[in-house]
């Protein structure tokens, strides 16, 4: 992590806050932390006035905010992140309606597998369940022979659940067994989505990526791996693509770990103007203790951001004229926009520990440049706490951009302003 240049501008900002009592350095940047290295400008302005966002409306507010309130002093608080992480039971599978008058085969490691069946076109892919055939070891049956549970569009959003139009999905009697399944269905038309559940089956897979948050240049690693049951099984295969929240997709490349698991290096290379969380999507493929293939889908997500900004390093700490207490920190703006400064002040309690006792926010529009958000704990939310105090989960964001820009479990120590 490069050291932060330190403008001697930073120390004269002018603002209408308190004269500052304590002129401090930041803490250095742990392993964990996010801090831009260097600060890049936004490839588009940043939006102001009206933007549109998710088919609505949002105003970005141009006034100044500053918020603060008191927090329990037994719950400390997760300033080290943790990444997003699921195990999957479930794949997905795209296929043709040539694909599906022939016959798709389902890998299925349990019984009791939950198997949906969507078509792109509703009108003309609508398929009759008594027309659609499952062919398992011996046994071939129609969907309503073999399902123990069948349900259509109109029940399923009646149980509220978001499924396309014309979708049907069966649950798999229990006494069919596992194996490699076929589904047909000769009156298909179009193309179709294949989503395959397995809520009994032992065999999970997990995406697990080492951060959940990057900034642009970094990148995120994630490792997949398999269990049967407690106990870690190789994969045989796993390929898989990065989606960026404009929907566009990079392929990403994975490799086999001794361990028999596999692992990639996601990195964007660059930040579109549509907000939202970048997704790692992973197919896996792996075997059963005799051989059979055992298929999973599985994925992680991160967010990452354009470092438009960053603290300058120094903080001033002061009695505010309410006898809370304010700390200046110093900012410096790359590409003009709203920018939030939030942080959790930790405060020694009668017992002498240190305790979380307030978080405060303050937003404002700032300009390139040296500037300043001001933290302001009122006396109130830090009631029942003293010097020394620490400053927990520093963080700033870029917020029009709905990004986190820079990260810092603890940020600063310091006594009484």
């Amino acid at each position: 992590m490069k050291t932060r240049i330190l403008a001697s501008a930073v120390l004269a900002i002018c603002t209408s806050v308190p004269a500052y009592a304590g002129t401090l350095a930041l803490l250095p940047a742990q392993a964990t932390d996010m801090v831009p290295a260097t600060l890049r400008a936004r490839s588009a302005p940043a939006p102001t006035g009206m933007v549109a966002a998710h088919a609505s409306q949002v105003r970005i507010e141009p006034l100044p905010i500053r918020v603060s309130w008191a927090l329990p002093h037994d719950s400390p608080v997760q300033s080290v992140t943790r990444p997003f992480t699921r195990s999957s039971r479930e794949y997905w599978m795209d296929v043709s309606a040539s694909a599906l008058q022939r016959g798709v085969q389902l890998p299925l490691s349990a019984p009791g597998a939950i198997i949906r069946l969507s078509p792109s076109d509703p009108a003309s892919g609508r398929l009759q369940p008594t027309r659609v055939r499952l062919q398992l070891g011996r046994q071939s049956l129609n969907l309503a022979q073999a399902s123990s549970q069948l349900a259509d569009t109109r029940s399923l959003h009646a149980a509220g659940m978001d499924v396309p139009q014309a979708s049907m999905v069966f649950k798999l009697k229990p006494a069919l067994g596992s194996g490699l399944a076929t589904l047909q269905a000769p009156g298909a038309s179009g193309h179709y989505v294949v989503h395959v559940f397995e809520p009994q089956s032992p065999f999970t897979v997990t995406a697990q990526a080492n951060r959940d948050d990057l900034l642009l240049g970094g990148d995120v690693h994630v490792q997949v791996s398999m269990h049967d049951a407690d106990k870690a099984a190789p994969l045989a295969a796993v390929g898989g693509f990065l989606r960026a929240p404009d929907g566009t997709t990079t392929t990403l490349t994975y490799q086999r770990q001794a361990d028999g698991s596999f692992s990639t290096d996601a990195q964007p290379k660059h930040i579109p103007a549509t907000p939202g969380l970048w997704e790692v999507h992973s197919f896996s493929a792996g075997l059963d203790s005799a051989g059979n293939e055992v298929r999973r889908d599985t994925t992680t997500v991160f967010a990452a951001a354009v470092p438009t900004a960053r603290f300058s390093g120094i903080a001033r700490t002061a009695r505010a004229t309410d006898h809370g207490i304010d700390i200046a920190l110093g900012v410096t703006v790359q590409s003009a926009s709203r920018f939030a400064a939030s942080a959790v002040l930790y405060g020694r309690a009668a017992d002498g520990q240190m305790v979380p006792a307030a978080f405060a926010q303050s937003a404002a529009m700032l300009r390139p440049g040296n500037r300043q958000l001001v933290l302001h704990f009122d006396p109130a939310s830090i009631a029942g706490v003293s010097a020394p105090y620490e400053l927990h989960d520093l963080r700033l964001q870029d917020q029009p951009a709905v990004s986190l820009v820079e990260r810092q479990a603890l940020a600063l120590r310091f006594d009484t302003p």
